[in-house]
């Protein structure tokens, strides 16, 4: 596979994500497969039916815009690192607000039996941050949880929180250069090195 085609694939899974389309999004992951985002740390089976509850529940979708930047691959495996923004439309205390996060997706792929799936998908975090959609509506945060987040998602981890979810503070990002070496050190092993048992429940 080419890498415009494995770019292509990592558009369609994000398209699939933001149009709730569950079933498309689970062909596109191997079975097991790991995903590790602020709200979120599982298997991809997991991810689908809790993103389908919410779903149902009538919690929003954000929307993520993606531009794949970067393909690496090694006989049956590849990585694909895009530049990423996620965009989400709360109400907060009854003010109705965008949070707008800044961040690189990265997605590891693997070819079994002749066809390539998504293993794993991570994102890597740079800056974050929350506006109403009223101009000139004042919106009052609780600063002290504010402050005690990391600045690479400090306001998805206060919208998160708020929403009873728990959220790590080791996640990739650009304001933890120990955390994001050893990331891409991972990454690097994993791409040189294909042992070729696919046993594990996860890939990462």
């Amino acid at each position: 596979m080419t890498h415009q085609e494995l770019s292509a694939l990592v558009k369609r899974e994000r398209m699939a994500r933001d149009t709730a389309a569950w079933d498309e999004l689970s062909t596109l992951y191997w079975p097991g497969a790991a995903v590790r985002v602020t709200w979120f740390d599982g298997t991809i089976e997991e991810f689908v039916d809790i993103s389908r509850d919410q779903e149902q529940r009538g919690r929003g979708r954000g929307i993520h815009a993606i531009t794949p930047v970067r393909v690496n691959a090694s006989g049956d495996r590849a990585t694909v690192e895009s530049a990423g923004q996620i965009l989400i439309r709360p109400t907060i205390d009854g003010i109705q607000c965008d949070v707008t996060s800044w961040c690189r997706f990265f997605s590891r792929f693997e070819r079994r039996d002749g066809h390539w799936r998504m293993g794993s998908f991570d994102s890597i975090y740079c800056k974050d941050r929350i506006d109403t959609v009223s101009p000139g509506v004042q919106l009052d945060l609780d600063q002290e949880t504010l402050a005690s987040g990391r600045a690479s998602y400090r306001h998805l981890r206060y919208l998160n929180l708020r929403a009873g979810y728990t959220v790590p503070d080791d996640l990739p990002g650009d304001d933890r250069l120990d955390l994001l070496e050893k990331f891409y050190a991972d990454a690097h092993s994993w791409l040189t090195t294909d042992t070729r048992d696919y046993s594990s429940t996860s890939v990462r």
